[in-house]
């Protein structure tokens, strides 16, 4: 199965500035992702280490997970979805199947750090690696999904 930029869901014909580099849609999924991550990761350990064992280690993750979730969307819609329209209903789905991924990060995190008492920071990596496939399966085929023009090699 080829999930290059011609397959579904770009919008444009003409591929965007990352896309001429890296062909394969999950590639690139997976470098913004990472990129988002590091920076989310990053965000969630400084405030951890702000705030102190004082404040619940979830406090921190919500705090990263918003400031990185209305960042991220940018970019995914415009360098690795390549989609136009629509945009409210997006941000909406896009932002459902986070939350998807936030309860889970969240009911994981609560349980192994703050209950059993696993490091917070690893443990918080570990669990990223979860959400991962649970994000790019939601955001391929329910936040960034477009109909097949008509007349398509999609609509057949």
């Amino acid at each position: 199965m080829n999930e290059d930029f011609t397959s579904g869901l770009a919008a444009s014909g003409k591929p965007g500035p990352l896309q001429r580099f890296f062909k394969d849609q999950r590639v690139l999924f997976l470098i913004v992702g990472g990129a988002n991550t590091a920076f989310s990761t990053a965000l969630f350990a400084g405030l951890v280490l702000l705030f102190g064992p004082g404040v619940p280690s979830v406090t921190s993750l919500v705090i990263a997970w918003v400031v990185s979730l209305v960042l991220v969307f940018f970019v995914y819609r415009r360098l690795v979805f390549r989609v136009s329209g629509h945009a409210w209903r997006d941000f909406a789905r896009f932002a459902s199947v986070n939350l998807g991924s936030l309860m889970i990060n969240v009911a994981a995190l609560a349980l192994l750090a703050d209950v059993l008492g696993m490091p917070p920071i690893p443990t918080q990596i570990l669990i990223t690696v979860v959400v991962v496939i649970f994000n790019y399966v939601g955001h391929k085929y329910f936040s960034f999904r477009r109909r097949p023009e008509p007349g398509s090699k999609e609509e057949r």
